[in-house]
């Protein structure tokens, strides 16, 4: 009977740390087998976790808006690789790479923006595939 309350105890520690771990969504909704080129103006830039957002207004040929969001990585993961809560601003006029929504619907996940100044940021080291 002594055993009961130990295997309790682990099972119930057990159920927490899975579903912890099956929270986490895949990244199945983004195509990656191809890479979209767009030019925008920056709306919302969010340095958070566990994902960073990056939200552009993206005008079609008829002069039409779009809000495009952005996937990113988390905030450790991104400050790695150059980014900082001052690294894009609202107004800023940007061109992005991206790996577009399977369901063709405005968005997709980032892979490296081109700043006013001409500086690249993006999700991995330079190079990486």
């Amino acid at each position: 009977m002594k055993r009961f309350p130990r295997i309790s105890c682990l099972a119930a520690t057990l159920l927490c740390l899975t579903t912890t771990a099956g929270a986490h969504h895949s990244f199945a909704m983004f195509d990656r087998s191809r890479t979209q080129t767009i030019a925008g103006t920056v709306k919302e830039f969010e340095l958070i976790n566990p994902h960073g957002w990056l939200r552009i207004m993206v005008s079609d040929a008829n002069g039409v808006q779009s809000e495009w969001p952005l996937e990113m990585g988390g905030a450790g993961q991104l400050a790695r690789f150059g980014w900082t809560q001052n690294a894009v601003h609202p107004g800023d006029k940007v061109t992005v790479q991206l790996h577009p929504l399977r369901d063709g619907s405005y968005g997709g996940q980032l892979i490296a923006v081109t700043l006013p100044s001409g500086k690249v940021l993006g999700q991995r080291p330079a190079g990486a595939p």
